[in-house]
């Protein structure tokens, strides 16, 4: 294992230090730091998308940063599209924005992967969601 590996894999554990203690306090700025770290350390091992996902998902639901964050799950999918985690954070992140068509493609392509996991519930509860939503607004329309 090269330095590089293993110092991506220190920073990330820096950044999720962070990240806890954000959630304790609820200080914005330490998860800033996070974000930080957990990008430092996918930049020194690119193979390290969890890191990418990590910081995504703090983009999103800690710092209301959508664009950004909606940028970062597109890179992480491009690179594992399968991603479950991945696409379910991002149909929450596109459902927060009332983007709820591309939140519920997002939930769809979830649900077909062959590789079930913890989200599916939730996944299958929103999608309902969704669609009833997304039924409603056309009948507006």
């Amino acid at each position: 294992m090269n330095w590089r590996v293993i110092y991506s894999y220190l920073l990330y554990t820096w950044g999720g230090l962070h990240r806890y203690f954000g959630n304790q306090n609820m200080m914005s700025g330490e998860y800033e730091r996070a974000v930080h770290y957990f990008g430092r350390a996918y930049e020194l091992n690119p193979r390290f998308t969890y890191a990418r996902l990590q910081r995504a998902i703090l983009l999103g639901r800690e710092l209301q940063r959508y664009d950004e964050s909606l940028a970062e799950f597109d890179a992480v999918l491009v690179e594992e599209p399968g991603n479950g985690a991945a696409l379910v954070n991002k149909a929450l992140v596109l459902q927060v924005n009332g983007r709820y068509r591309e939140a519920l493609n997002s939930l769809e392509i979830y649900l077909q992967l062959p590789d079930q996991d913890e989200y599916r519930m939730e996944a299958n509860r929103i999608a309902g969601q969704l669609r009833a939503i997304i039924a409603e607004l056309d009948e507006e329309n």
